[in-house]
């Protein structure tokens, strides 16, 4: 046994060493009707190029010999170094595996190897469809607020490879909660898959369409145009009269003039009933007026925008008991009744009241961030002083200038006199005088040469004397 063993492991090795290695085949995709190219290629020589199609045909490649009328043909430039297959025109049954077998001269002999690559002929989902609540539809009707999410599947069956989805509510994008199924494969490679949207519903939404939008290689631009690859669901989002987020008020009544309010809201369905419940009690519907014919309540119109609608009603008389009251437009649909309270003033509107600071609000007391933000700005004050005052002793060092100035300076900028001889006979510079005020320095006249004593000899003295005895003559 061990024996058949050692054959078994030495055949392998043999043929292991008899196969060539076979390089550079790539997988493609492709649209029907284009283009596809497969090309491997080895070390060695080439002898014999061939493909095995996945309906296990078999094609020699070499230049010049076409097949099925030149659809397929050989590609490459050198045929000793490059085993190519270009298909002109790519047809449903070239999608699968294609083999490529070499031939190659390698030391002296000839050795075999083989390379398998995949040519997926895109094709596009045969058939998407919307699902709600385990029904195919097109049209959905959700209940707003009671049911306002529903689970919204979108399908697309018999494309090839696999597609992804894309949502939008209207003209924009959508994005929601999503989970995508599981892929169920046939056997030509094509798929059914599905994707979840959790949609969450807005009274605004209704009356739009949601849109799955299936993305695929395999669409042509003709189908892209036709929008082939989008399927929508309309949307009926049903809701009782939307609240108001506050009353509206009405200013500018005049006491005995005429005065018309209008009342926007939104709902769906249309209203069934309408009526203005006034401040004194008296009750209005919709087309009628009160009994005392001050009150008039016109039909209810559309608008302004889509699924909007608007009441009016007209005062034909303000009485000044109309002044600083509170009435109630109400109304009722098929899912519920909402009251729109609104007010009505003599008075103009009054104008915004300016902000109050955080310190008058709370009776003087400064909040914490008016208390916290003193001691910042005190301490950056201090910190700016500083810099100001190092930077100018810094100038005025280097220049000489205030506390640094030299005081052996006169005020020209030269050295004194007293200095310059002392400098002369080599003494070391007088002691510096004591500064005196202004007011206290007496400015000396300067030595003229008539001013200055000359010294006398003892001659010359004595002839003076001498001079000075005799009388005039």
């Amino acid at each position: 046994m061990e024996i058949l063993h050692c054959a078994i492991l030495l055949a392998v090795l043999v043929q292991a060493q008899c196969e060539v290695a076979v390089e550079g085949l790539e997988s493609v995709e492709v649209r029907e009707g284009e283009e596809a190219i497969l090309s491997c290629t080895t070390p060695s020589d080439i002898l014999f190029c061939t493909f095995r199609s996945p309906t296990d045909e078999t094609f020699t490649m070499k230049p010049g010999i076409p097949y099925e009328e030149g659809r397929i043909v050989y590609h490459g430039d050198d045929e000793k170094k490059q085993c190519g297959l270009k298909i002109t025109n790519v047809k449903e049954k070239d999608n699968g595996e294609w083999k490529c077998l070499l031939t190659a001269l390698l030391d002296g002999q000839a050795k075999k190897g083989e390379k398998a690559a995949l040519i997926t002929v895109a094709k596009p989902p045969s058939d998407i469809h919307i699902v709600v609540d385990g029904e195919t539809t097109a049209a959905v009707i959700v209940n707003y607020p009671e049911n306002k999410d529903r689970k919204v599947k979108c399908v697309a069956a018999g494309g090839r490879p696999a597609a992804s989805f894309s949502w939008m509510l209207g003209e924009d994008q959508f994005s929601g909660p999503i989970e995508d199924l599981e892929n169920t494969v046939n056997e030509d490679g094509t798929s059914t898959q599905a994707q979840v949207l959790t949609y969450e519903s807005q009274p605004s939404h209704n009356g739009k369409q949601l849109t799955c939008i299936v993305n695929h290689k395999g669409y042509s631009e003709e189908q892209l145009s036709a929008q082939r690859n989008r399927v929508t669901l309309d949307l009926d989002v049903q809701f009782k009269p939307v609240d108001a987020d506050k009353p509206q008020a009405f200013y500018n009544l005049a006491v005995g003039k005429e005065h018309v309010v209008l009342m926007s809201f939104r709902a769906h369905p249309r209203p069934s009933e309408l009526h203005w419940a006034m401040h004194d009690g008296v009750k209005v519907s919709e087309g009628s007026e009160s009994i005392d014919k001050r009150f008039e309540a016109d039909i209810l119109t559309d608008g302004p925008s889509d699924g909007m609608y608007t009441a009016r009603l007209t005062i034909k008389s303000v009485n000044q008991e109309d002044a600083g009251t509170e009435s109630n437009l109400v109304v009722t649909n098929e899912l519920g009744t909402t009251k729109y309270p609104f007010t009505l003033s003599l008075g103009e509107k009054p104008a915004a009241a300016p902000a109050v600071s955080d310190s008058q609000e709370n009776g003087g007391v400064p909040s914490p961030t008016e208390a916290g933000s003193g001691p910042v700005i005190a301490i950056v004050i201090v910190a700016i002083i500083i810099i100001v005052v190092i930077v100018v002793a810094v100038i005025a060092r280097s220049q000489g200038m205030l506390c640094f100035a030299d005081k052996n300076m006169g005020d020209d900028g030269e050295k004194s006199a007293a200095q310059f001889e002392a400098l002369e006979k080599g003494e070391a510079s007088p002691e510096k005088e004591p500064i005196k005020e202004p007011n206290d320095i007496k400015k000396e006249p300067e030595p003229t040469n008539e001013n200055v004593p000359i010294k006398e000899s003892v001659d010359e003295k004595e002839e003076k004397k001498s001079n000075g005895a005799h009388t005039p003559v």
